[in-house]
């Protein structure tokens, strides 16, 4: 049996050629799990795209699956398999960091992560799955092990075809990966991306508008999807911490506020909306909080830069439902980068002490 791992990963993609154009999308498509009935039709929308894209897809199928190996996969007018795996980890990094090593051109990158996510949650201990879950291996991605990945060799753009991924925590510790996120706060159905705006879009910017604008057309508005240009994340983290100081140094609570609760299959999230908790601030009785949530408000607005539906903030922040005993405290925390320079955890510690 042959499983693969980054090393000889590494080995076997080193000996296939790869064609130069100018942007190289790569998917790696996650599907050892409950999702792989919907492989098919996305590998089936990538086909026939413009020449100036290059696709390559690794696919992860479920191992109790009719399909027999994993296979990575070239993507023009057809599928072209270029190397068959008897079993592929989907949720190691070195197997990730190989891929992209193997096929990103020299020019821009596009790498879009398929598969079920559940935001940040699994970051500290693996106790609960994070993005690209692998049934078989037992394995998923952390954010920080992403982050590993990017961070020495950011793509232009990084995509989540995967729900709830839409934190300003994971972007901002995937600020420094990419250009541009694309991401939902939501679910995502489970037909996800239409991948067939490849054979059409002429630009970077041109795909990024038609990714956003037919899922839209497809799903109307009680889906979101948005892209985030990290440059203008620094914005949006500014006019937080100066909400959170402000809330410590005069003993406020951001629970007293009215928000969004992200709601998942019925049930209540750890999750609340951050432009509907700015929005809140700015109808406050207070004229801090007020200037305050409309500075933060714009620079989320101003970050979000293609977004359906037009008119939603689509970005989701934790402030968890027990403020005694928050849940995923731990994971939250472990999130070096968006803790170490922000004071939104230092907020709920302060309430939870409290307590």
């Amino acid at each position: 049996m042959i499983i693969l791992t980054g090393s000889l990963f590494l080995l076997i993609f080193g000996c296939i050629p790869v064609y130069k154009h100018t942007l190289s999308f790569l998917v790696w498509i996650a599907g050892d799990n409950d999702l792989e009935q919907f492989i098919s039709q996305d590998l089936k929308e990538m086909t026939g795209n413009l020449s100036w894209i290059d696709v390559f897809a690794l696919v992860d199928y479920r191992s109790s699956s009719s399909f027999s190996s994993d296979t990575l996969y070239r993507v023009e007018e057809d599928l072209i398999p270029l190397e068959t795996f008897d079993e592929v980890n989907s949720g190691d990094p070195i197997i990730l960091s190989s891929f992209l090593n193997g096929y990103r051109g020299e020019d821009l990158s596009f790498l879009v992560i398929w598969n079920h996510g559940d935001w940040w949650r699994g970051e500290s201990q693996k106790k609960v799955k994070g993005v690209a879950y692998d049934f078989t291996d037992l394995d998923f991605f952390t954010i920080s092990e992403i982050k590993s990945v990017l961070r020495g060799s950011p793509v232009t753009v990084l995509g989540f075809d995967a729900c709830l991924m839409g934190t300003f925590e994971i972007l901002w510790e995937l600020k420094d990966c990419a250009r541009y996120i694309v991401v939902s706060s939501k679910e995502v159905p489970g037909n996800g991306w239409d991948y067939s705006v490849l054979r059409y879009s002429k630009d970077i910017s041109s795909l990024l508008s038609n990714i956003v604008k037919r899922y839209g057309e497809i799903y109307g508005t009680e889906y979101s999807l948005s892209v985030w240009d990290t440059s203008k994340l620094a914005e949006i983290m500014l006019w937080l911490n100066r909400v959170a100081q402000y809330m410590i140094e005069s003993n406020l609570s951001p629970w007293e506020f009215e928000v969004e609760r992200r709601v998942v299959g019925g049930s209540a999230t750890e999750l609340v909306e951050l432009g509907s908790f700015a929005k809140s601030l700015q109808n406050s009785s207070d004229s801090v909080l007020r200037e305050y949530g409309e500075g933060l408000y714009s620079a989320i607005v101003s970050a979000r830069i293609y977004g359906t539906p037009d008119s939603y903030t689509d970005l989701t922040i934790y402030l968890p439902q027990k403020v005694k005993n928050p849940e995923y405290w731990d994971d939250f925390v472990a999130l070096n980068d968006f803790t170490s320079e922000s004071s939104w955890d230092d907020l709920i510690e302060h309430w939870r002490d409290r307590n």
